[in-house]
């Protein structure tokens, strides 16, 4: 009997990954229209053990700090809250991942932590989102993998770690 109560009920699944300061938030290679930045940093952070089911609901949350440049300050996943780096290009002269973000989200900080849901071959299916230190978002159609990366033009500069929670229900 209370086996039977219990098959219908949602079971929250949570995943915890690092996402170093030289993240990309989406692969250039897989993407070539929705270019940013000089390719310089590290491939996305996926999240895996977490099962991707369009419609759901994924409550993110992130700790931890990064830089942009040696021997710079440090900033939380909301980024650096004095430097919006949106539609205009970065100091390498291209632009920003949140060129690519809903402008209603803006304004997106240099660093602020950035998520994508993406197709098996890592093609974006849905806008990136700005997560900073707490976002909730609704998993859209085809999305198969969710990815983590940075706003910034320059990456292999950057150091430092945030810590990402995904919390997810069935």
């Amino acid at each position: 009997m209370i086996l039977g109560g219990l098959a219908g009920a949602a079971l929250a699944e949570t995943v915890v990954l690092n996402v170093p300061g030289t993240a990309m938030p989406w692969s250039l290679k897989a993407n070539p229209n929705i270019p940013f930045g000089r390719n310089d940093g590290t491939k996305p952070v996926e999240v895996k053990g977490l099962k991707i089911v369009p419609g759901a609901s994924i409550r993110i949350t992130a700790t931890g700090t990064t830089s942009t440049i040696p021997g710079g300050a440090f900033f939380g996943p909301a980024g650096q809250a004095d430097f919006v780096a949106t539609e205009q290009p970065g100091g390498s002269g291209t632009l920003f991942p949140a060129r690519f973000i809903d402008p209603s989200s803006y304004p997106v900080h240099l660093n602020e932590l950035v998520g994508v849901f993406v197709d098996d071959k890592g093609a974006l299916v849905a806008r990136p989102f700005a997560v900073g230190e707490a976002f909730t978002v609704t998993v859209p159609a085809r999305a198969k993998k969710l990815q983590f990366g940075l706003n910034d033009d320059i990456f292999a500069d950057n150091a430092g770690t945030l810590t990402v929670t995904v919390i997810t229900e069935d």
